[in-house]
Formats: C-alpha cells, structure tokens, sequence
C-alpha cells in the first residue's frame, strides 16, 4: 500500500512549490502501488523464461503470386499445409504484396478466405470488375496458426 503525505490545503492557503510537489509525490506513490505488476515473457519453447507465463506458438507462412483479372472472380490459391501440421484448422489471414508501383484501379479488390481446413486454406480476390478494376498480378503473403 502506498504511503501519503498528507497535506491539508484550506481555502485562501497559498500553493507553493512545496505542496506541488507533495501532491505530485502522492500521486507517483499511488501509481506505483496500483501499476500492473503482470508480465508475459515469451519462449520458443514454450518453457517459462524467469516468470511464470509464457507463451509459444509457431507462425506459418507461404507466398502465392495470383493474376487477378478484373473479368475473373475467381482469381485466388488454395494454401495446402505440410501434412499434420495442424490438427484442427488454423487462424489465417492473407496479406498483399507488391513492389511495383500499381494504380488505384489495380488494387480495387478485397480478399476472402473462403475455406479453411486442418489441411488446407482458400482464398479468393474479388473486385467490381472493369472499367473500376484493371488486371494486375500481386503477391499474398498467407499466415496461418493454431486456432
């Protein structure tokens, strides 16, 4: 418990420096009592690293080049993992990448996992179509782990 110095201002007392600093000191010793004292500390191995929590988990990843046609709505990849790499399906999200320079109209589309399986993720890029959508060929980088 933090121990306060306690001081009565009255009505008409001058504040001077030293009771500022009295009220900020309070408020320190008060924020020290109450800060949260929990810590994550993260293994590899999922063994403790000096406290008591301690979390693992394996991210996988993969890269798919897709050519998403603005006349195709059924531009995308199907991810099929490493066998038993999971046991029941995973968390995936999908990211796009590119390092050409693109036009707006080439990234006028969205992404969206359409399955996903203990053996395998789909994902589809879809978008309005031409003349609001221009052909481009993009990079998605996919990451899956355990749900």
């Amino acid at each position: 418990m933090a121990t306060l110095k306690s001081t009565n201002i009255n009505a008409g007392d001058p504040v001077t420096a030293e009771v500022i600093n009295y009220i900020v000191s309070d408020l320190n010793e008060l924020n020290k009592s109450t800060a949260s004292s929990f810590s994550l500390n993260l293994a590899s191995t999922g063994g403790a690293t000096g406290g008591t929590t301690s979390i693992s988990q394996k991210v996988y990843s993969s890269t798919f080049k897709v050519n998403v046609v603005a006349k195709n709505s059924t531009s995308g990849a199907t991810w099929t993992f490493d066998k038993d790499t999971f046991k029941t399906a995973p968390r995936c999200w999908v990211q796009p990448r590119s390092s050409a320079t693109l036009k707006a109209s080439q990234l006028n589309f969205t992404v969206i996992i359409t399955s996903v399986t203990a053996k395998s993720m789909t994902f589809r890029v879809r978008g309005p179509g031409a003349p609001n959508q221009t052909d481009a060929t993009i990079e998605f980088d996919c990451f899956a782990v355990e749900a």
